[in-house]
Order: C-alpha cells, then sequence, then structure tokens
C-alpha cells in the first residue's frame, strides 16, 4: 500500500500529461483538417470555380463553371457561364478577363457577379480530363446518333469513352451558334456519367497516391488532399444531387451580354432548390420520351399507357434508330441526376447514361430492348 501511494502522485502526473498530449494532437489534426474537408462537414454552403482550357491553346477558355456546395442539404448547384459573356455591359468578356489576368481574375469577377465568395478554384487543359479519363479505365457512355454533328469522327450509342476519344468529344467541329451549347451539354455528360458511375469508379484512384497522379497536372490554389477529401465524400455518400444552371445570354451585336432578368429569376430558383429542405423535385415529376428499340409492334405506345397510369409525363413515343437495342436503355436528356438516377432504379433499368440535350422537351428517354419484359414498371411511383 506504501508503494502505491508513493507511486500515486506519479500515475496521477503521467495521466495528465498523456491526456494533454492527446487533447493537443486532436486540436491540431482537426485545425489541420482541410478547409474542404470541414466544410464538408459544417452546414454552411461554400463555392468552388472549375475553369477548362484547350490543350492546343492555353488562352482558350472551353469552361467556365461554378460549384455551390449545401452540405446541409447535399446538393450541388453548378452555375455554367458561357466564355465570351460580359458580366457587365461594360466589362471584358471570362475569356479576356482570364487572358489578362488568370483564374484569380475570372474567379473575382465571378464571386462579384454572384455577391459570393468563392473558397478555391481548380484548372485544367481539356486533355488532363483525357488523362484523368484513361486512369479511370474509361467511363460508361452513350451518344445518340442525334447528337452527333456533321463531320464528326466519333462512335455512337454504348461505347466505352476512353482518353483518346476525350478531346474529340469535348470539342466539336465549329459549325453554327449552337456548337458552344453542345460543348457545354458534352461536359455535363462526362461530369454526369462520372457522377452516375462514381461508386464504380471510386475505388480505382481511392489509393491516395494512385489519386496525386490522377490530379497530378490539376492547377489549384487548395491542397491535393482538399481535393482528395471532396472526391471521396462525394463518392461514399449517395445522397448528393447535383443540379445544373447555364446563365442566360443576350447577344448585342458581337457582344454577348448576361441577360439579367432571366438570370434573376434562375438564380431564385436555384437557390431555393438547393436550399429547401424538401427534395427539390418531389412536386415536379420528370417528362420521358417513350422509343421502340424492338421488334414487337407498338410496344412504344403499350409502355406509354403503362407509364402514364403511374404518374411519369410521356411527352412522346416513337420507334428508336434501329430495332435491335438488346438491353433497355435510359437517358437523362435534362442533365438532372435525381431524374436518371431514381428512375433507373425504380423501373430496373441496368443501363442508364447522361446524355444532355438541353434543346429537347423531355428530361428522360427510354429505349425499350429486348428485355423491356423485365421493368419493374409497377414500382414506377411507389
Amino acid at each position: 500500500m506504501d508503494f502505491f501511494r508513493k507511486v500515486r502522485p506519479v500515475l496521477l502526473v503521467a495521466a495528465a500529461v498523456a491526456l494533454s498530449i492527446f487533447a493537443a494532437i486532436y486540436v491540431f489534426k482537426f485545425f489541420n483538417r482541410a478547409s474542404v474537408e470541414k466544410a464538408l462537414a459544417g452546414r454552411d454552403g461554400f463555392s468552388m470555380l472549375f475553369v477548362v482550357t484547350s490543350a492546343h491553346d492555353e488562352k482558350k477558355v472551353q469552361v467556365v463553371s461554378l460549384a455551390q456546395i449545401f452540405p446541409a442539404t447535399q446538393r450541388i448547384g453548378v452555375i455554367s457561364f458561357f466564355p465570351a459573356i460580359r458580366l457587365k455591359d461594360d466589362e471584358q468578356s471570362l475569356e479576356e478577363i482570364y487572358r489578362g489576368k488568370g483564374v484569380s481574375g475570372v474567379s473575382s469577377a465571378v464571386a462579384d457577379f454572384l455577391g459570393t465568395k468563392i473558397t478555391a478554384y481548380v484548372k485544367v487543359r481539356d486533355n488532363v480530363l483525357a488523362q484523368l479519363v484513361d486512369i479511370l479505365g474509361g467511363i460508361d457512355y452513350f451518344l445518340p446518333s442525334t447528337d452527333l454533328l456533321k463531320d464528326e469522327n466519333l462512335p455512337h450509342g454504348q461505347f466505352v469513352l476512353d482518353g483518346s476519344l476525350v478531346p474529340r468529344l469535348l470539342n466539336p467541329p465549329e459549325k453554327n451558334e449552337y456548337t458552344p451549347a453542345f460543348k457545354l451539354f458534352r461536359y455535363y455528360s462526362l461530369l454526369l456519367n462520372a457522377w452516375h458511375q462514381r461508386a464504380k469508379l471510386w475505388p480505382l484512384i481511392k489509393d491516395e497516391k494512385i489519386f496525386a497522379l490522377a490530379v497530378k497536372n490539376v492547377e489549384t490554389n487548395t491542397a491535393a488532399y482538399d481535393l482528395y477529401a471532396l472526391a471521396q465524400h462525394f463518392a461514399t455518400q449517395k445522397g448528393w444531387v447535383p443540379i445544373l444552371l447555364e446563365v442566360p445570354v443576350r447577344r448585342v451585336k458581337d457582344a454577348f451580354l448576361v441577360d439579367k432578368d432571366s438570370a434573376s429569376l434562375y438564380f431564385r430558383n436555384l437557390t431555393k432548390q438547393l436550399t429547401q429542405k424538401e427534395h427539390p423535385f418531389v412536386n415536379d415529376p420528370p417528362k420521358m420520351e417513350v422509343k421502340n428499340g424492338t421488334h414487337v409492334a407498338n410496344l412504344a405506345r403499350t409502355m406509354r399507357t403503362e407509364l402514364s397510369r403511374k404518374g411519369v409525363q410521356i411527352l412522346e413515343f416513337t420507334n428508336a434508330d434501329h430495332n435491335d437495342y438488346e438491353q433497355t436503355i435510359l437517358l437523362g436528356t435534362s442533365g438532372n441526376a435525381f431524374y436518371l438516377e431514381s428512375i433507373a432504379r425504380i423501373m430496373g433499368v441496368q443501363r442508364s447514361y447522361a446524355a444532355v440535350n438541353r434543346s429537347l422537351f423531355t428530361d428522360l428517354v427510354l429505349v425499350l430492348g429486348k428485355d423491356y419484359n423485365k421493368l419493374k414498371g409497377e414500382e414506377v411511383i411507389r
């Protein structure tokens, strides 16, 4: 007993020292966590700017998009800007600002226009996206034949998009004034197909060394671990929903200006969708087109009747581009990831892809294949 009485003060001091060391390590780790990782664990929204430039011309901007990330509702608003747009009538275009001031200049202009603070930026060349696709082992893709522009040498239908095809996909020939819109839609499709397949793709790069290789040529003002934490969070948390918005443009002679009236309405609606507790699309059922990709007569009409009874809006039914589809395909044409993922799951469609085309009036295109009788149509609206 005397021995324990003598060593007791020493044990207490040792325990206090150990507790202090543990607390110091915990505090150190907490305050040195990546800023994006801390933001993801919080309640407030934060913003990141993404800029893509051409591999052939570093001064040519392909995409300017701002991701507004809201951890409280698990929603991401992706606001995209036409590079030639002027955010204020008397200012330079975003592409001209980039040429003079780089990404930081674009970040300042976008932050001032939206009245928001931009936490970080990420800039890549389009060939870096091609390298990333190769590291991922390719992405399952679908390009409708109707979305091919004249003289394009690209596969269509279902195929695995590898890195060699990415520059050709993202740089369609400059044929008319609609080409920039189709270019943005293809960037959306690439992003959303990777997003849709993220649970399958993430294990390929979750090793930190492989991830570091994947982002080696990415220019950013944040730590590499920030990007790793962001990718890991989105890959493992299934509840996140991206919502896409293009800033509306009006043309005045040779200049492209913000359509301020339309933009104000769009931004209000986007803010509501990003922050409201209810799911933003719960009262807005998808609009679908049904195509018959089989030899079965009147199949699209029959499926249209069945789906309409269950609450899905069928705007059109017709024959597909050919009648030899082995599997039923669901295409998300509006860029609404919630529609694509939830309807594919509810209907039991095994093949679903983003094929964004905002010129269509539908959110989804269902192409019926030979497996049509295996669809779980009875569960569509439950």
